[in-house]
């Protein structure tokens, strides 16, 4: 339950970044938080439609005191994508033997 909360508020967060972003990006930009923001945002993402909705969005509004922070996310997303493509069935059906045993 906690990490579809989790998940959820990403996409939320998300949502809010990109509603909000010229507001972000001149209060913010340059410091910490603002890195953090994309950075925590986007921790929860695993498919490579929001890798490329993240790309496109930082594309169109840049952001030059985060680019390290995006590319980290973009990567990220794209490793955590390719992870569940390799070894996403293996996993779930570990998880529900151990959740059925129990």
């Amino acid at each position: 339950k906690q990490w579809y909360q989790r998940r959820v508020r990403g996409a939320e967060t998300w949502q809010f970044v990109k509603n909000n972003y010229t507001l972000w990006l001149e209060r913010y930009t340059g410091g910490f938080l603002f890195k953090r923001l994309i950075g925590a945002c986007c921790s929860y993402f695993t498919d490579m439609k929001m890798y490329g909705e993240v790309k496109e969005f930082f594309q169109a509004n840049k952001a030059p005191a985060a680019e390290r922070t995006v590319q980290q996310c973009l990567e990220s997303i794209k490793l955590r994508s390719d992870w569940l493509d390799r070894d996403g069935e293996a996993v779930a059906e570990r998880l529900e033997n151990n959740i059925a045993k129990k």
